[in-house]
């Protein structure tokens, strides 16, 4: 099972019942503007923690990638330092026994 890391809230909208079990329905005009209002107002919040999270996202992989740009660099130097030492290298000068 995975490990959750981030969660978006609002998980429901919307959990209000517009009719009840006989079928008449439970609010009135006025009512349902509220409802929908509410829905909207949730729908946004929603969007907004979802925009947290993507920022939250984009901050790791930032992080990652300067991680591996240092990495890439610090190999760039080694291997100029071995470059380096190969062409300083005269295979004339060393003795064979």
């Amino acid at each position: 099972m995975p490990f959750v890391q981030r969660v978006v809230e609002p998980k429901f909208l919307s959990r209000r019942s517009l009719h009840a079990d006989d079928g008449q329905p439970l609010v009135s005009d006025y009512e349902l503007e509220a409802v929908t209002n509410n829905t909207l107002s949730s729908a946004l919040r929603q969007l907004a923690c979802l925009v947290l999270i993507a920022n939250d996202i984009f901050e790791d992989l930032r992080k990652q990638l300067e991680d591996v740009s240092e990495r890439s660099k610090r190999l760039r130097n080694r291997i100029e330092s071995v470059e380096g030492k190969v062409t300083a290298f005269d295979p004339k000068k060393v003795t064979v026994r």
